[in-house]
């Protein structure tokens, strides 16, 4: 018997992730809550991108910041400027990188800020400047901790995350039509709201991290599987394991 799941992460040129789950008979229903949505005025963009050889390490957080960066170095970098070491936070951000000729070191494992900052070349940053390509308001902890370690840290934030109230109020219906709702990020439950003494908290919720659980559980979900991390494999794994 096939079962119901729920994707409330943005649009995607070609999901991997759901056409996994499709491929193992699942019937899936996408709902996307949040639009990702190019920062339009550029021009701070512009002053970090045309300094960007100053930097000595640029990270990237996420695929949309890689492409958008991508997008914009080309803009103004017909030849990639050379010196600067690349760091991914996820290995589909790296495999978003590689194919534009950059080469990005990413953790294995778990595919978040605190992974990548185990890694060796991110300990002593003394003198160093690091640019960190992102979206509008994200988590401070990698910033921070870089800056702890000795970095000047520039933020180049490319997009805004934009949740569709329409949409929320859609999917929260749709939940409860069905067997699992995938949540790749806590902004994304948080726009479904308080689920705490509702039929929706009883849902099978598979989120990417243990931090994601946490926010889960706050918001008054019961039945929660935390996948090792993002990428569609693990995921389809922990929606496996939650039906």
């Amino acid at each position: 018997m096939s079962q119901r799941i729920l994707v409330i992460r943005p649009l995607r040129q070609a999901d991997q992730f759901i056409e996994l789950l499709e491929r193992a008979g699942n019937q899936v229903c996408h709902i996307p809550v949040m639009a990702i949505e190019p920062v339009v005025d550029g021009q701070s963009i512009k002053n970090l991108i045309l300094e960007v050889d100053n930097f000595d390490k640029a990270i990237c957080v996420s695929g949309n910041a890689a492409e958008l960066a991508i997008e914009w170095l080309d803009r103004y970098w017909p030849m990639q400027p050379v010196g600067i070491e690349y760091f991914a936070i996820g290995q589909q951000t790296a495999h978003i990188l590689g194919a534009a000729d950059i080469v990005a070191l990413s953790p294995s494992g778990r595919q978040n800020s605190e992974a990548l900052l185990a890694l060796p070349e991110l300990q002593d940053l003394s003198d160093q400047r690091v640019i960190v390509f992102r979206g509008r308001g994200g988590r401070e902890i990698l910033g921070d901790t870089l800056i702890e370690r000795g970095a000047r840290v520039d933020y180049c934030e490319l997009y805004e995350r934009v949740i569709n109230p329409q949409k929320a109020l859609l999917a929260r219906k749709q939940m409860l039509e069905s067997d699992c709702l995938v949540a790749h990020s806590g902004e994304l439950l948080t726009a479904l709201g308080d689920q705490s003494g509702e039929s929706g908290a009883e849902t099978a919720v598979v989120v990417p991290s243990e931090r994601v659980a946490e926010i889960a559980w706050k918001l008054g979900y019961r039945n929660i599987v935390s996948a090792e991390n993002a990428l569609p494999e693990a995921m389809l794994a922990a929606v496996q394991k939650a039906l």
